[in-house]
């Protein structure tokens, strides 16, 4: 690998990272407000995965997050505690427990959806449908690899 080949990867190395950072610390920002005020990133994702008027077992929200059933399971607890979840048995098989959002917990996903959807069309915004066509492929090629390793 040239010289320049290898400063390039660094660069893109160095895009990458800086690039989820500030998305993490913009989403933060952003999502601090009287609907989620007291909720971390992590459990806002966790609400996002539970999905807006679905009911699920606990084992496909952790399948959604990538997350074991014991690390969902924390996770869900605190979210009841602050009511933004509610588990309910289900009625055909009383052993599985059904998780679903409050309206509290609704109200967070549609803030969370509205902030992801601003962020991609502002930031895509300056691009020519071309330029996103080549960026999507290219993300979705990277997004690829990583998702192998995870």
């Amino acid at each position: 690998m040239s010289d320049h080949e290898k400063a390039r990867r660094e660069e893109i190395n160095d895009l990458l990272s800086s690039t989820f950072n500030s998305i993490l610390r913009i989403e933060e920002k952003s999502l601090d407000n009287r609907l989620t005020g007291g909720l971390t990133i992590s459990e806002i994702h966790t609400i996002d995965a539970v999905g807006y008027r679905e009911q699920n077992p606990m084992s496909v929200v952790a399948a959604r997050l990538e997350v074991t059933l014991a690390t969902l399971t924390i996770a869900v607890n605190k979210l009841v505690e602050k009511g933004y979840v509610q588990r309910e048995r289900d009625a055909a098989d009383r052993r599985k427990v059904l998780i679903s959002l409050t309206n509290k917990g609704r109200q967070v996903f549609r803030a969370h959806r509205l902030f992801h959807k601003k962020m991609v069309d502002e930031a895509l915004g300056t691009l020519s449908a071309e330029e996103e066509r080549v960026f999507l492929a290219a993300v979705s090629k990277v997004n690829g690899f990583f998702r192998e390793l995870a």
